[in-house]
């Protein structure tokens, strides 16, 4: 058998309950990644190793009585550290607010604890979850960004240092870390995932999101930790849910315009690869002009995003302002200037563009579109997220998966859009997709 660490949840959690992997084996597979490559990755907040090695044993003694906690007994994950996580310290990636002792779970950490997962500590984030690069580096080249602000979620992950992690996602912070690690990640619907315990950065564009290495996995996730109906793994603790089936998408919107153009080379003749892959397996690529005023989209983000989060951090910001990195401020103090009129037109703008993306989906399945305009830059910068604002700001579901290497040997990622409550139709879809266009890859 492979490292138990490059086991996805799905086929780990399978080998767990046929007794041919123990909890402890795979969390110190993981261990021993980290041991060997955070010097270098710098993914890690904080490592809680006793704590985990502890749960794991105690794990495996209920698992030799068949006694199974839930479907994620035993699979390891980091949490980003904007998300409470009780008895770790959420420290928010910034001086400006100390480190703070969560008393209880984030909704979402609370739903992975539940299924029996094992906290194994919490990942850098950009500070506040915005765009100041954190120390973390990508793990495919360490002269490039991870992408942000899920930074170390997406780093771990994609370096094999856990199986799952939990990110957030107000512009691009699950779907561009994930791109430029190699790693699948998805973002449902806003409101989807509950983000009770989360720090806010906006409250109409704020998601919770999810890191794995398989589109099944993040299937499985969703099925945990939706906010309704989630999936019912309590009166068989001991059986998995089936996993997502595969659904062959008919017609599907090749998204052009300003996502082209922005493009660079190695992401285009990508992309182009992986469009021809899947026209020749039977999906129809529609080609449609993007909604009119679709080309405003990034500045109405800006203008809910900036105003919300210096709503949040006022009190902090005028307090303490040394504490805040530049980017923040620049951030912060800018919005100080935005009125009450620029704002509502904002939130106005954003309403008719929703209603605009999804009557142009009207017949399709989903959208199609690169995750990034190119490979994760250099470290100066957290990558550029305008391909995927547009999904933050109309809150309709997203998930991106790899699709190659660049000259240089980062990743590169395809991004599918879909549309309100269209979450498992999405990821069917992406499971096919994954299928005809394999990435098996994985960071020396």
């Amino acid at each position: 058998m492979a490292e138990p660490r490059d086991l996805t949840i799905y086929r780990a959690a399978e080998l767990l309950r046929r007794g041919e992997l123990t909890a402890t084996a795979l969390l110190r597979s993981c261990l021993e990644r980290i041991d060997a490559r955070e010097p270098l990755v710098r993914a890690w907040a904080a490592l809680h190793r006793e704590e985990a090695l502890q749960h794991a044993e105690l794990l495996d003694r209920e698992a030799a009585r068949s006694r199974w906690h839930g479907p994620l007994h035993g699979i390891p994950f980091g949490i980003k550290d904007i998300i409470d996580v009780r008895g770790m310290e959420t420290r928010n990636g910034c001086e400006a607010y100390p480190p703070r002792p969560a008393a209880a779970d984030a909704a979402a950490v609370s739903r992975l604890r539940e299924a029996g997962a094992l906290l194994l500590g919490k990942t850098h984030t950009a500070a506040l979850a915005y765009i100041d690069p954190p120390p973390t580096r990508n793990p495919w080249h360490p002269d490039h960004t991870p992408g942000g602000s899920s930074s170390g979620s997406g780093a771990a992950v994609g370096d094999r240092m856990c199986l799952g992690a939990l990110g957030t996602q107000t512009g691009g912070s699950v779907l561009r870390p994930a791109a430029y690690n190699g790693a699948v990640g998805f973002k449902p619907g806003h409101g989807r995932i509950p983000v009770a315990g989360v720090l806010t950065f906006s409250w109409l564009l704020d998601h919770v999101g999810t890191f794995s290495r398989a589109v099944e996995d993040a299937a499985l996730l969703w099925r945990l930790l939706r906010e309704e109906a989630p999936v019912d793994w309590q009166a068989s603790r001991d059986r998995l849910p089936p996993p997502v089936v595969p659904r062959a998408p008919l017609r599907v919107w090749r998204l052009r315009g300003a996502f082209e153009q922005q493009a660079e080379p190695e992401m285009r003749e990508a992309f182009e690869r992986a469009c021809r892959q899947l026209a020749r397996a039977g999906v129809a690529l529609v080609e449609q002009p993007l909604p009119a005023g679709f080309e405003a989209i990034q500045a109405v983000h800006h203008t809910i995003s900036s105003v919300e989060a210096a709503t949040v951090h006022r009190d902090r910001f005028r307090a303490a302002p040394a504490g805040f990195p530049p980017l923040v401020t620049k951030l912060l103090a800018g919005a100080q200037g935005v009125s009450g009129v620029e704002y509502v037109a904002a939130l106005r703008e954003r309403h008719r563009l929703r209603l605009a993306f999804h009557a142009a989906m009207a017949g399709l399945d989903a959208a199609l579109l690169p995750t990034t305009p190119g490979p994760a830059p250099d470290l100066s910068t957290t990558g550029n997220a305008a391909f995927n604002r547009p999904w933050s700001l109309c809150g309709v579901p997203t998930l991106t998966l790899p699709i190659g290497l660049s000259g240089e040997g980062l990743p590169l990622g395809l991004q599918l859009v879909g549309v309100d409550g269209g979450e498992d139709a999405l990821l069917g879809i992406g499971a096919w997709c994954e299928s005809q266009l394999p990435f098996p890859h994985a960071p020396a």
